[in-house]
């Protein structure tokens, strides 16, 4: 599946944080994303999800021009930094409003292959506001795939995992643009932007392609540097 954005733009208030933002993300490849941070790598990837809406540009997919709500969540997986889950409720119980967003029966047959992946069957009946953070993060990336989206969103997805789980689930990341997916990811993780195909930088609201020659580790200390 291929994603292109198009001069994606937005403000809030007189505060310009993306102005004209143009990149596109190619199927079976991961599209990696920086910047310092405040950037508007975040609020990027929230108006690709249908979170937050832009005030102006497009987004197409597969050449087709999509909207917010239902027709974007149809391809769309969403990991961002905080939490999705009601903290009120159970893991189990997190999961089965979940698993009622399209083929329900093809969706369960996911999610216990995923609980399987992550380990989540330890604390499947705990509360949520019980939980790790590392417990959440990974219940959580849990919810973003259950429906079997062709397009990853990530929004520094490793973070609260340990060392064994991040490397799962940047195995899940091979795994997922192998079989054809599209993942952009917002990092500052230099293990997980090795995984990209391509690079992008936001400076000053705008995109730019990161030269291919640059080393990761590199350019990770550049925007690191640039944050603080």
């Amino acid at each position: 599946m291929r994603l292109e954005i198009r001069e994606i733009r937005k403000y809030y208030g007189r505060k310009r944080v993306l102005e004209k933002i143009t990149l596109t993300a190619e199927p079976g490849q991961c599209t990696g994303i920086v910047g310092a941070n405040g950037c508007g790598k975040s609020t990027l990837l929230r108006i690709l999800a249908g979170a937050e809406r832009a005030d102006g540009g497009s987004i197409l997919i597969d050449g087709k021009e999509i909207g917010r709500g239902r027709e974007a969540a149809e391809h769309i997986g969403y990991i961002p930094q905080e939490s999705v889950l009601i903290p009120e409720l159970t893991v189990m119980d997190n999961f089965r409003l979940w698993t009622g967003f399209g083929d329900r029966r093809e969706n369960q047959k996911n999610l216990e292959n995923l609980c399987s992946q992550f380990e989540i069957r330890p604390f499947y009946r705990e509360k949520v506001k019980n939980l790790s953070g590392g417990m959440r993060k990974r219940a959580g990336i849990v919810c973003a795939l259950i429906h079997g989206p062709s397009l990853l969103l990530m929004d520094e997805p490793s973070a609260a995992l340990d060392l064994v789980f991040k490397e799962e689930l940047k195995g899940y990341i091979r795994e997922f643009t192998q079989k054809g997916g599209s993942v952009i990811l917002c990092s500052h993780d230099a293990g997980e932007l090795a995984l990209c195909k391509s690079l992008w930088a936001i400076w000053d609201g705008t995109a730019y392609r990161v030269p291919e020659k640059m080393p990761v580790d590199e350019m990770v200390a550049e925007y690191m540097r640039q944050s603080r």
